[in-house]
């Protein structure tokens, strides 16, 4: 599954033709978009759809609209941001072993406090 950040793309203020961002054909009432740029005309639903199908198959003209740019060239790209995964009780694990690790390499034994 492909998820596009559409508050990035734009799609309903994109031209599918060329890419030019129309901040105007974000009010609701406006319908029916024709691009002052390339002149391209579509109904407003359908040039959204456009543009989304284009950014999926990376053929949208215009900045910022290609896979890489938005972040979803894979489904692994995620996971590279991510540090550790897994259950809690293994994140949990994992932090133990970081607090009670040595710079050196020795192992600490947690110390008991005894209020006096």
């Amino acid at each position: 599954m492909l998820v596009l950040p559409t508050k990035q793309i734009k799609p309903s203020q994109r031209c599918p033709n060329c890419g030019k961002i129309h901040k105007h054909w974000a009010e609701l009432s406006n319908r029916h978009h024709v691009c002052s740029d390339c002149g391209f005309e579509i109904p407003r639903d359908r040039g959204s759809v456009m543009v989304m199908y284009n950014v999926a198959t990376n053929r949208q003209p215009g900045l910022g609209t290609s896979l890489v740019d938005c972040g979803c060239l894979s489904s692994t790209d995620s996971t590279k941001k991510r540090k550790h995964t897994g259950s809690m009780k293994q994140l949990g694990q994992l932090k133990r072993q970081k607090l009670n690790h040595e710079p050196d390499g020795e192992l600490e034994t947690p110390s008991v406090y005894t209020a006096g």
